[in-house]
């Protein structure tokens, strides 16, 4: 602090500075009564001309003071002397998340183990009312034993600022690591944590967060719109995970830490093990020669959102009488990259749950045709195959419908391969 006066503040013996951002100092001190090191949290004075501040934080900070989890730093005061208003919490030495994410030094299993016991101690906050709302690498700490510590709650949603934080309009959270709706100022629940904890697996998996920009303007419009960048090859398995968790809209993510944390223990789980508890999931899909040709009544193409030579387009078929009346829906699509799939599926399963909201059971069977370059065909079939979960449009579809599914190369689109992904919700056996 270049030689600044440390604070006085009755029953703690202020060692020296931790930490200091634009809303808050952090103090290494020791608190007289047990003897003990603390981290002292002592908020900026000038936050007292805020209206209403002293009762927002003293509520908060006993809101958040009350959790108690292995994996959620343990608060063991809240007090305030003269203009200083504090919170005293456990002391962690072994450092925090993103300076093992900077070293390079994480597996994907320890990655994985991190975030799930990251993602109950946030299902567990949840649950008593207090969302994150700046979830990120710093802060998490690590205790003695190696143990995860979430720290740093939001003590008030339009306070807690630090220098690493960025206001756009009214949003609070880091830009890096924030959620769409943060970015676009709008009430957050608790699976803004969530996004912003799949920014951070994304991270420790391959060393850089999936969105990066020059300004935060540019960074929160990329969090808002763009796709979900494909992991490396050798984290292929984990995109499911990813794609869900980094979902634009909060409907179509995980809607708790303990959804989160079950789909974690699955994939470090051993592949055995895996099909043993998911078996359909492990079923390639249908291959077969030929489909039903049907004759499709045209209707407007869907506007295109990829590159200027891309194309999207839906149609439907109705069929049956007024009884067993049925609607199939064909939707034929081109993708350069797995980048431009990832844009057009969201499109389609956007469209797919309006298309059921209004059309119920009679909508049963939807055929994708997609033209795309052979080296990303197995990750559509993996994406299409991929168990969403409840709540998610296409995973809902997939549970009950018909899924047909005809890969072509540009140019061949009388050719290629064509799959049954579901057959009634069912995944066909591999055709032997």
């Amino acid at each position: 602090m270049n030689g600044e006066k440390l604070p006085s503040i009755p029953g703690y013996d202020i060692v020296r500075v931790l930490g200091q951002g634009g809303m808050a100092t952090v103090y290494l001190a020791v608190q007289e009564s047990f003897g003990r090191p603390v981290a002292l949290k002592v908020m900026s004075p000038h936050l007292l001309a805020q209206r209403d501040f002293a009762q927002r934080f003293y509520s908060e900070a006993r809101m958040v003071a009350s959790l108690s989890h292995p994996n959620i730093v343990t608060v063991y005061d809240v007090g305030a002397y003269e203009q200083y208003h504090y919170l005293a919490m456990e002391y962690h030495t072994a450092g925090h998340l993103g300076e093992l994410i900077e070293k390079g030094d994480i597996s994907s299993q320890e990655a994985l183990k991190i975030s799930a016991q990251l993602a109950r101690a946030l299902a567990f906050a949840h649950e008593n009312g207090i969302v994150h709302r700046d979830l990120k690498p710093d802060n998490v700490l690590f205790s003695k034993h190696g143990s995860p510590i979430l720290t740093d709650f939001g003590i008030a949603r339009d306070l807690h600022i630090d220098t690493q934080m960025t206001q756009i309009g009214s949003t609070v959270g880091t830009p890096k690591y924030m959620s769409p709706e943060q970015a676009r100022g709008e009430k957050v629940d608790g699976r803004a944590d969530l996004y912003s904890l799949g920014v951070m697996i994304y991270e420790m998996l391959t060393g850089a967060p999936p969105f990066s920009a020059g300004d935060t303007v540019t960074l929160a419009i990329k969090h808002c719109q763009d796709p979900v960048p494909p992991l490396p090859m050798t984290a292929g398995r984990f995109q499911p995970l990813l794609d869900r968790l980094l979902a634009k809209d909060p409907k179509f993510r995980y809607q708790t830490g303990n959804e989160v944390a079950d789909a974690i223990d699955q994939l470090l789980k051993p592949p055995a093990a895996q099909a043993a508890a998911a078996p359909a999931a492990a079923s390639a899909p249908l291959s077969f020669d030929s489909l039903p040709a049907k004759a499709a009544a045209p209707v407007s193409p869907s506007v295109p959102t990829g590159p200027a030579n891309s194309f999207y387009k839906s149609s439907d078929v109705e069929s049956g009488g007024f009884f067993s009346k049925k609607i199939e829906r064909s939707v034929n699509f081109s993708a350069d990259d797995f980048e431009e799939f990832s844009t057009y599926f969201q499109k389609m399963t956007d469209e797919l749950a309006e298309w059921r909201q209004k059309n119920g059971k009679k909508a049963n069977t939807l055929h994708l045709s997609i033209e795309a370059h052979p080296w990303i065909n197995k990750r559509i079939i993996d994406k299409l195959n991929a168990d969403f979960g409840p709540g998610h449009p296409y995973g809902d579809f997939a549970n009950s419908g018909t899924i047909t599914l005809h890969l072509y190369e540009p140019g061949g689109a009388e050719q290629g391969k064509r799959y049954m992904l579901r057959d009634k919700g069912t995944r066909p056996t591999a055709a032997g």
